[in-house]
Parts: C-alpha cells; structure tokens; sequence
C-alpha cells in the first residue's frame, strides 16, 4: 500500500544538511587568474608591473604605468580534463568552457602640462572573470557503506507522521520509495545486505565568479603610483548530481537498486575595493603593494532532492507534487588579501615579476540575509563559522612571471603559480599544492596589439559523497585545466 506524504511543499529554511555551510565561504573566497592573454601567460603575476587592464584585480595602481588609452577584449577557452579514483577504481570525464576572460577600457588624460609632479591619470571601466565553475566529474565503484545508512540514521527518533517534515530531503524521500523501513523503537532500518553496493556518482557544476570594477589611478613623477577600485562581484552557482547505488548481494531484500538527484542554483551580488600603491626605487625595481577589501555577497539559493528505487516488484518514485523544495537567502563574506610585489626590469628586453598574496581563510563567514539580520529568529551560523576556522587556514599564494622581448615587438611570456590547500594540516589529507603553469606570446605595435597564451591549473582534492570519518567513502579527484586565450587590443 502506498505510503502517505504529509507536506506537499516546503520551504527550508533551519535544516543545512544540503544547503549553506563552510564549503560555500571557501566556493566564493578563492579566485582563479583569468584575464587577458599576457596576463595569464605570466600566471596572473602583474603587481609590480602594470599596464595591463587585468592588472586591475591585482594592485590598481598598476593602471598608472598607462601613458595612452587602451581598449581589449579577451576570450577564454577552457577544457576540464579529470581523472578519478575511488576504491580502487579509475574513472575519467571532460569537459569544455568557452567565455569572456575579461574587457575593458583605459582613459588616460595627459597632466604633465598643468603639474610638475603629476604625470597621468587614468579612468579604468572593465570586467574580469574570477573564477569558472563548469566542469562535470563521474567516479565508481564497490562500497560496503551506503547513502541510506545516512539517511536512516538522520530520521532516528522521528516519527514517520513528520518525518517529511523534518528531513524532507533525506529520510523522507528514502522512505517514501520503501528504501528505508521503520521500527517501532524509533529507528529507520536500510533495506540493505551485508553485501558491498556500486557506487555511481556523477556531478555537474556551472556558473562562475565575475566582476565589473570601475577604478582611478594616477603617476607621479614616473616613480610613484597610486590607485584605488571598486568592483561589483556578480556570483552564479549551479550543480546538480545523480548518485546511483546497485546492490550487488540482493538475497533476502525487495531492493534492487536507487537513484537520488540533488539540485542547487545560486546567484549572489557583491561589492569590494581594492586600493595600491607601486613605488620604483629604481629604473630596474618595482615595488607593489595592495590590499583586497572581503566582499560580502547576498545570495538567493534554491535547492530540491528527489528519489526512485528499484524494487523486485518494480520502480517506486515521488509524486511530482511531493517533492521538496529549499529556498533562502543569506550573505557570505570573503576573507581581505594581501598583496606584495616585486619587479625587476632586464633592461628595455622584458621584466620578472614575483607576487605574493596572503588570504586569510578563516576570515570568511556566512551571515543571515539583510532581511533577517535584526530578526530574533535569525539563523547565525554559529557553526558553519565555526567549522570554517577549525578546517581553513591562511593561505599565501606565490606567482611569478616573465616576459621579454626575442624580437622587436615580439614577446615570449611564460609563469608559474603555487597555491597551497586551503585546508589545515590535520583535516586536508592532500598537502601538495595546486599549480598552475603557463606560457603565451604576444605582438605589439603603436596601435594595435595580438597576444595568444597557454595555461594548465592541476588541481588535486578529495571528494565524500557522505561520512568523511570512513576512508572508504572517499573519492580522489585530479583535474587538469587547459585554458586558451586570445587578448585584441587598441591604443587610441
């Protein structure tokens, strides 16, 4: 007989278990170096040089190398390939992005004739992609552990009356599909074997980071350069993932096999400035510094769950009307960075460029919506912001770049980027470092100017479907990000 659903639709609004949390603070607080094509061939190193619309996310001061006007676009082609271990067992998946990497323009006024030590202003409108989220990742394999003992052990206690009440996303949607039975001393009972399950997860992500910033920025005396930004952060978020489980032992049980699908979309608005200072003690040096305001972003996030099973007698599934869905609104407050850098000129021929970037991880936060902030009944976050501090640490991000000139015009730019686990030593079980390496070339004339570049990011990290006190439960993911880009510019 078909079990009853008591709520038909719902709105979640205390329940976090697939909603906001930590990984959510760390999502929005890390940046990638997207931006035009020198400035990615050089692995995003540019404080202590400038001159480079993308410069701006770096140190805006570096907008006061212009002499000139200058306007470029730049287009992005990014191809995800991922490699997957998980028990043992190896699984493979790409993917393909094509954007905006960035765009902008410089208005350069001339003011050298109305004040000795004033050289030039600049006035920088532009955008610049942060960071891309598209990619779809699928790993497999035998597990004794299993979703349901989760979801059977996030009901206990609760009567199945509310059950679809209280964990409409988890417990409820197991039982409703008969995956899950309830006894009468308060527990919810796995139709499972003693038997290991296939594991089959695949997950699929979209969106990005982007910012429009407007900046000012002024040279004085060829030595000394100032600036100062504001940018309006815009953050999409999608992912959306199928996990299926097979039982590979079915002697004694009705179930076969089931599916559940977890879906999120966020979209956020935020603000920052940024300010900088870049100092040439000498023709050859350059000394930059900058600091990088936290952004707080206001997110909407919208979030449901939905489950089928298999069973010997056929596919049991969740009326349309029935399934759960999560709305809410909150705020999430990126940590300030840091910036230092250091250029040395090789004569008229080209520059190295060293940046280091401290951000400091356990400053971020989530806070409740606008709306909500006075509200007694308030959610805090008490314990994602707790749980933010004992996981990440501060971080310092060091990327170099070179660049020089082979032929009049001609440039061959290449980088280097190292950028530690956000994780502290005793919660991350991977140490290494994510890397990114890079290259490009560029043409240059008065007007006009061509560059092309070649970036690879790996990145290593490991993934829990569920339990991350059980090893089995891990999956190891390794990515390799190749991005092409091509950057147009023109001086007027």
């Amino acid at each position: 007989m078909r079990k009853v659903v008591k709520t038909a639709f719902l709105v979640l609004l205390y329940q976090f278990s697939f909603a906001q949390n930590e990984m959510d603070v760390l999502r929005y607080s890390t940046t990638d170096v997207f931006g035009s094509a020198r400035f990615e061939a050089m692995a995003g190193s540019f404080g202590g040089l400038g001159a480079d619309i993308s410069a701006m996310q770096i140190n805006p001061a570096g907008m006061g190398r212009f002499s000139s006007s200058r306007v470029a676009v730049s287009f992005n082609n990014s191809v995800m390939s991922n490699q997957t271990t998980y028990n043992g067992r190896e699984s493979a998946s790409n993917h393909n992005k094509f954007t905006l990497s960035s765009a902008g323009v410089v208005f350069t006024t001339d003011l050298s004739e109305k004040n000795i030590g004033r050289r030039y202003s600049q006035v920088t409108l532009g955008y610049t992609r942060l960071k891309n989220f598209s990619n779809s990742i699928r790993y497999e394999g035998q597990n004794f552990y299993s979703l349901l003992d989760v979801f059977a052990n996030d009901g206990r206690g609760i009567d199945p009356e509310y059950i679809y009440d209280e964990r409409p996303f988890t417990t409820g949607l197991a039982y409703d599909v008969f995956a899950l039975d309830y006894d009468m001393n308060g527990n919810y009972i796995s139709r499972l074997t003693m038997g290991d399950m296939y594991h089959d997860r695949e997950i699929n992500t979209g969106g990005g980071i982007g910012e429009f910033h407007i900046g000012y920025s002024e040279n004085y005396g060829n030595v000394f350069y100032y600036g100062g930004s504001i940018g309006i952060r815009r953050v999409k978020y999608d992912e959306n993932y199928t996990h299926s489980e097979r039982l590979l032992d079915t002697v004694g049980t009705t179930l076969r096999s089931f599916d559940y699908r977890y879906e999120q979309y966020s979209t956020g608005t935020g603000l920052n400035f940024k300010l900088g200072v870049l100092f040439l003690p000498s023709e050859q040096i350059r000394l930059g510094l900058a600091f990088e305001s936290p952004t707080v972003v206001g997110m909407k996030e919208e979030w449901s769950a939905n489950m089928t099973a298999m069973h010997n007698d056929g596919l049991k599934s969740v009326l349309p009307e029935y399934v759960p869905v999560g709305r809410f609104d909150y705020r999430v407050k990126t940590p300030m960075k840091l910036r230092a850098s250091f250029a040395y000129i090789l004569g008229l021929r080209g520059a190295i460029n060293v940046d280091l970037e401290m951000a400091r991880l356990p400053g971020g936060m989530l806070r409740p919506s606008n709306d909500l902030q006075s509200s007694a009944s308030a959610y805090t976050f008490e314990y994602e912001n707790k749980e933010v501090e004992a996981q990440f640490r501060t971080i310092l991000n060091t990327r170099i770049g070179m660049e020089y000139m082979i032929f009049p015009d001609f440039f061959l730019r290449g980088g280097i980027a190292i950028l530690p686990q956000p994780y502290k030593k005793e919660i991350g079980n991977i140490n290494t470092p994510n890397m990114t390496y890079s290259g490009g070339i560029g043409w240059e004339s008065k007007r006009f100017a061509v560059d092309l570049s070649y970036r690879v990011l790996s990145l290593s990290s490991d993934y829990y479907a569920f339990d991350p006190s059980k090893i089995e439960n891990r999956a190891e993911f390794n990515t390799n990000v190749h991005n092409i880009v091509i950057t147009a510019g023109f001086k007027f």
